[in-house]
């Protein structure tokens, strides 16, 4: 389908409410993984303060936190999603939640004892359980709902992350001040447990969506590499996952820099970092509430992954320069949004454009690629910014978020969007 199709149909923002009514099995998981997300975002603001408070604002090995958080995704994303359409989903998302809340309960040890190696450890176990579970679920989401109303259970998910990610962040920097991090994890451990308990009551639309009969029967590696050949061969999914690949070279650097920022610019305040990482759900939301104004079909989505780099990238450039704490509150909320918009317009058409008996693998192999990218910018962002300073290292990656929407719409007019698949082989 070419961008000469812009005929849509837009769908009116309300009727994505209905689904909580309508499905009781969307609305479980709906309240399970918010609640989950909720506390995750605790985790992460704890883990940060935490290393940021032992190191004595070290951008390094800041940056190494979280790059260790996302770089072990490659790995686990592709198992993840080979997992997701070989077993039961339902079963793989309750195991990996349980496997989340007990990884969370250990950093209450870690943070005890002060141990970076400790932190570090489990910041690659809680990132690859996370990767695994992040490849199952949006797979798992579109067995529930179907496909027709896969995109407006997508956006309610994403209204729920906001809330949770502006909640969670917020919440946890005055829980960091007042209480300490102990019971920050702990709360992240019952929600993960919480999480495992709702999905465990769900079940599929249909079973045969949830795959409880697979057409491959070869190990696991076979089935990871049948991902990556059938990836070759359909233009449209390979750039756009580039394109994600491209951006997260930049994007890494976004939570990385403003943890640094508010270090530096702003006493290293644990509220205002809260703050910071609020506006994460703002932007969430944000997104939430422009998406369905902004019109579906192929074109309006292709476009929108496209502007979406653009207006983040150059939003990022600017963020550092601005001194005042609410405009650069809002700045960088406005920045989330247009991350948010791109994921929105994204995720359902990577999953629309796949095989349903791939949809696991590929959006594996896609989070693999994308959160260790991320991972590894992360790291290198933040000593990137120890030597250049704040302002220069956020210019290099808001470049590298603008290159990746250019690069995006050069594809978009080539002749290679229009040339037919090559036809993958699908055995094993």
């Amino acid at each position: 389908m070419g961008l000469s199709s812009l005929h849509t149909t837009p769908r009116s923002p309300d009727s994505r409410w209905s689904l909580i009514k309508e499905m009781p099995a969307f609305r479980r998981i709906l309240t399970g993984w918010t609640i989950s997300a909720l506390g995750d975002s605790l985790n992460q603001a704890a883990v940060i303060f935490l290393i940021l408070t032992v190191t004595g604002g070290e951008g390094l090995k800041t940056g190494l936190a979280i790059g260790l958080r996302l770089s072990s995704r490659l790995i686990f994303s592709g198992l993840g999603g080979v997992l997701a359409d070989r077993f039961n989903r339902r079963l793989v998302l309750v195991f990996l939640d349980l496997c989340l809340g007990g990884t969370a309960l250990l950093f209450i040890l870690a943070s005890t004892a002060k141990s970076l190696p400790g932190l570090y450890i489990l910041t690659i176990f809680m990132g690859a359980l996370s990767a695994a579970h992040a490849a199952t679920r949006l797979v798992y989401l579109r067995d529930v709902t179907g496909a027709d109303r896969f995109d407006r259970a997508f956006a309610l998910i994403q209204i729920g992350f906001g809330l949770t990610l502006f909640l969670g962040y917020g919440l946890g920097g005055g829980l960091l001040g007042v209480t300490g991090c102990q019971l920050v994890f702990l709360i992240d451990a019952v929600s993960f447990f919480f999480s495992a308990f709702c999905t465990w009551t769900t079940r599929p639309l249909q079973v045969e969506q949830n795959g409880e009969k697979r057409s491959q029967q070869g190990n696991l590696l076979q089935d990871w590499l049948l991902g990556w050949e059938y990836l070759r061969a359909n233009p449209l999914l390979f750039y756009m996952i580039l394109t994600n690949a491209l951006w997260a070279l930049g994007g890494g650097g976004v939570f990385v820099l403003v943890s640094l920022l508010n270090y530096q610019h702003f006493a290293n305040n644990p509220v205002t970092l809260g703050l910071f990482f609020a506006m994460t759900g703002i932007g969430a939301l944000a997104a939430a509430w422009l998406r369905p104004r902004l019109g579906h079909g192929f074109a309006r989505e292709a476009q929108l992954i496209g502007w979406a780099c653009i207006v983040e990238g150059v939003l990022f450039i600017l963020l550092p320069h601005v001194r005042i704490l609410p405009l650069t509150l809002a700045l960088f909320a406005v920045q989330l949004s247009a991350a948010f918009l791109f994921g929105l317009a994204y995720q359902p058409l990577l999953l629309q454009k796949i095989e349903a008996s791939l949809r696991g693998r590929i959006s594996g192999l896609d989070n693999g690629i994308y959160l260790s990218l991320y991972g590894v910018s992360a790291a290198v962002l933040g000593s990137v910014a120890a030597v250049l300073g704040l302002e220069e290292t956020a210019a290099i990656a808001g470049c590298i978020m603008v290159s990746a929407g250019l690069f995006w719409f050069s594809f978009l007019r080539s002749d290679k969007l229009h040339r037919p698949k090559k036809q993958a082989c699908l055995t094993s």
